[in-house]
């Protein structure tokens, strides 16, 4: 039985707990095939139920709950144990995660603020009756499973994969019946920048009036994120090279591909009728691995968007006839927010000068090295750095190793920090830095701004195209450590001025990177996008 689960629900299993449910007696409806459905209800552990083909006389005043199946599903033992654990603590609606296809390589999660009904929930007695009397035939699962959905005042979704499909996942899983639909593209969900801004499109398009659900591998940290922020995501691994799992977005209202690696998505996309919102974060490096997949054209469907000047040339440079519109992400305003505050013990009464991102060339790492080895003695020992992030490329590893052996009283290396702990380190530090030979908009330099804190920029990110010098900010260029050190120099010895400029860095953030900033710029651009789609469509 437990090597026939899929690895996702394999490796719940360690996790989950067993519930003493067996007061409650439910009913499994099931008037269709039920071969797979049978094979599994004979190891559940919560043992009082009854499988029913007709409910009219089987509703007796004992049961409490009755599961709904629409169709054949495979059960995890713990389901019913689970289902009934939500009845017992005053759910009407249960639903669940669940997976799909022969191995079970393809995940739904389901949000609490956007539950969809795969064919398969748990409804009370009470809830089963209003359905019963609201429905045209009161023995449709289907008609049933609707009217749950609209009728349901405590809806509940149990955060394990408990139904098993053995077909393919269709748009009716992932969506109510009734609703519009957006569909949002992501090539990666771990912590980068991309998948992270891409959450703050979430809210927007639920305020908007859209379910949202996001496409994406597997989790690699940011799918609680999406799930939080009130989507549903579907995950499997290669899904921007899967064709099938793409023509979901055929069955929504609007769509979003993030990134210039979904590009062929973006090309299956293009003439189809439906709206599509292309996102570039990307820097100029990813380009020669990915420009053969791009199209020569942009369809009329599709709107191309960049997150700054620097995205949208770097996508120039391989397509310079692109029209290329400004959709700046926004961030959550942390300094808002109850967050444990940190010690990070890196100031040590000393302003923080503060980069983070991954060891990579293109982030360059090794020029803040160099510019901090430039300092005159005097002036490096009244200050503390900090460098944050994975070792992705040896040679900037190495450059921050020496650095930090050559000055360890005030030089310092930290692989990773928590959400809670940058935000501390946002709040404490004096300085961003961001060294980066190639950016189009880093998120750590946003994050301080919204604490206020000025940052010193490449001109080769996203940043430096905002930047007022001086007032929010400064910008090097050249790639010139020389450069940044005469910055670094006049910040440490001016800290008072460096303070001073609080107030500009947080209107900065208001301006172009507030949730209310972003807001406004993506529901002007859904709204245009939809109505251009529209008439084209309409001709």
């Amino acid at each position: 039985m437990y090597s026939s689960y899929s690895p996702l629900q394999r490796t719940q299993l360690s996790g989950q707990v067993y519930t003493d449910t067996q007061s409650l007696y439910l009913l499994v409806y099931a008037p269709g095939r039920r071969v797979a459905l049978e094979n599994t209800l004979r190891d559940q552990l919560h043992q009082k139920f009854r499988l029913v083909d007709s409910l009219a006389d089987a509703l007796t005043p004992a049961v409490a709950g009755v599961l709904l199946v629409r169709e054949d599903v495979e059960l995890m033992s713990t389901a019913l144990n689970y289902f009934a654990a939500a009845l017992k603590d005053g759910a009407d609606l249960v639903l669940s995660d669940a997976v799909f296809g022969y191995n079970g390589a393809t995940a739904l999660y389901q949000s609490d603020a956007h539950i969809s009904c795969t064919g398969c929930a748990l409804v009370s007695r009470a809830l089963l009756d209003r359905c019963r009397a609201a429905a045209k035939d009161p023995e449709s699962v289907s008609e049933l499973l609707d009217a749950a959905a609209r009728l349901s005042e405590r809806c509940t979704r149990v955060p394990q994969a408990l139904l098993h499909f053995e077909r393919d996942i269709c748009a009716e899983d992932a969506y109510s019946l009734h609703g519009k639909r957006a569909f949002l593209i992501s090539h990666v969900l771990d912590m980068t920048g991309a998948p992270i801004v891409m959450v703050s499109a979430v809210p927007v398009l639920r305020s908007m009036g859209y379910e949202v659900t996001v496409l994406g591998p597997s989790d690699n940290g940011s799918l609680q994120l999406f799930r939080d922020a009130g989507a549903a995501v579907i995950t499997r691994a290669g899904c921007v090279s899967s064709p099938a799992l793409w023509g979901l977005a055929l069955c929504a209202d609007f769509v979003i591909v993030n990134t210039v690696v979904s590009g062929r998505v973006l090309r299956a996309l293009s003439d189809t009728g439906v709206p599509v919102l292309w996102w570039l974060h990307d820097a100029f490096a990813g380009y020669p691995h990915i420009a053969h997949q791009i199209p020569k054209t942009i369809a009329p469907n599709v709107e191309v968007y960049s997150v700054g000047k620097h995205a949208a040339a770097a996508m120039h440079a391989v397509r310079p006839e692109f029209e290329i519109k400004q959709l700046i992400y926004g961030l959550p305003d942390y300094s808002k927010e109850d967050f444990p505050v940190y010690d990070l013990g890196y100031a040590n009464g000393r302003p923080l000068f503060v980069t983070v991102g991954s060891f990579e060339r293109r982030k360059g790492q090794d020029i803040f090295c160099k510019a901090i080895r430039l300092l005159p003695p005097e002036v490096r020992q009244k200050a503390s750095f900090l460098f944050v992030g994975k070792a992705a490329d040896r040679e900037m590893m190495d450059a921050v190793r020496n650095l930090t052996a050559d000055f360890p009283a005030n030089v310092f290396y930290c692989k990773r920090l928590s959400r809670d702990e940058i935000k501390s380190l946002m709040q404490q530090c004096t300085c961003l830095v961001c060294a980066s030979r190639d950016d189009p908009m880093p998120t750590f330099v946003t994050e301080g701004l919204i604490f206020g804190k000025p940052s010193i920029v490449s001109e080769h990110t996203g940043t430096a195209g905002l930047v007022t010098e001086g007032v929010d900010g400064f910008v090097y260029r050249d790639d010139d450590p020389a450069q940044l050190e005469k910055l670094l120099c006049w910040a440490i010895e001016h800290p008072a001025e460096l303070a001073a400029m609080h107030n500009d860095c947080r209107a900065l953030y208001e301006r172009y990177y507030s949730k209310e900033a972003f807001a406004r710029t993506l529901t002007t651009a859904v709204k245009e996008l939809t109505e251009k789609v529209e008439q084209l469509n309409n001709k």
